[in-house]
Formats: C-alpha cells, structure tokens, sequence
C-alpha cells in the first residue's frame, strides 16, 4: 500500500498538531488539481468552490486521524469522494447530473483504453450504448467515441450530414433518459471520471 511521501508527511505532521500554516500549504499544494477535475464533473464553479471549501474545513476536522503511514493522497481522494456523491447525488436528484454528460463521452472511452477504469464502467456504457438502433448505434460510436467528424461519418455511411446529425441528436436524448432513470450508474460514471482526474 502507497504510504505518504516525506515531504506530505512533515506536513500532515504539523497539521495534526494543529499547525494552520500547514493546512494553508496542503490546500496550495492540492487545491488547482482538484478543483480542475471537479469543474469537468460539475460544470458549475460556484459549486466546485463550495464543495472544495467544505473538503478542507474536513481535512482540518479529520486531522488527528491522519495515519501517516498511509497515503495522504488515498485519504484526501476519499473524502472528497464522498463529497462528490452527495453533491453528485443532489444534482442528479435535480435533473442536472447527465445534461452534459455525453460531452465526455470520448474522454471517459479514452481513459478505459489507458487503462484507468474497470471493466464494469466500460460494461455500464456499452449496455447503455447497445439500446441505440444498429444505424444510430454506428453513427453515435463513430462521432461521439472515435471523434470523427460529422462530415466523415457522412462518407463512410453515404447518408447526408443532415441524417448524422439526427441519429445524433436522438442517440443523446435516448442515452440521456436511459442515465436519468438510473442516477447510480450516472454517479458511478461520473465519480470514475472524476477520480481518474485526481
């Protein structure tokens, strides 16, 4: 298991006496990357913000529990994983969640072939992906998941730009309603997303 690196744990060390100098150094150190991912995921700053500010006042209230032994970095995602589900779950609740969630479609696919997330998100979005007609199923891949343009899926497929662009159009509202009716995987999808960021 990953053990906190030399220089985080002097830090953490002063932190856990109570140092709020260290506290400072620790949200200098961590405070852009992780605002960077959250910003991907919930597209709002204000929330990022919020949610970033209640990250640190628990790393402060939590700092006597630190092992040090340990990966900061581990404990630090944890929480803020958590904090992402309720904030995540909330939004999902409003019917803000997946409204642009197909946006990072080709993101989410390029980390699966990296490596980054398991199979089972990669099993969560082929099955959403199968519920699309065979022509709209082939279209939505190659636009959306191998990035090409609609002008070139146009000529691979002989049918006008115009009828890409509604397979499109009718892909995302399918694909859209088939998360809405299921936040959990949309949470899941989207926390992997956000944790392939940290």
């Amino acid at each position: 298991m990953k053990s906190t690196n030399p220089i985080d744990r002097s830090i953490i060390t002063r932190l856990k006496e109570g140092d709020e100098l260290a506290m400072k150094e620790l949200i200098t150190k961590y405070k852009s990357t992780l605002a960077q991912s959250m910003m991907r995921i919930l597209k709002s700053q204000d929330e990022v913000e919020d949610l970033l500010q209640e990250l640190f006042i628990r790393i402060w209230t939590l700092r006597e529990e630190i092992n040090t032994d340990l990966s900061f970095q581990a404990f630090l995602y944890r929480i803020a994983g958590n904090l992402a589900y309720d904030r995540l779950r909330k939004l999902a609740n409003e019917k803000r969640l997946v409204a642009d969630y197909f946006t990072h479609l080709t993101e989410v696919y390029s980390h699966i072939e990296e490596g980054v997330f398991n199979q089972e998100i990669k099993t969560i979005l082929d099955q959403a992906i199968e519920q699309l007609p065979e022509q709209r199923r082939r279209v939505f891949i190659l636009c959306k998941i191998e990035g090409k343009s609609y002008e070139e899926v146009s000529r691979l497929l002989s049918i006008s730009v115009a009828t890409v662009n509604t397979h499109i159009t009718n892909a995302n509202n399918t694909l859209k309603n088939y998360f809405q009716q299921r936040p959990d995987l949309s949470f899941l999808i989207m926390l992997a997303l956000l944790s392939a960021k940290l």
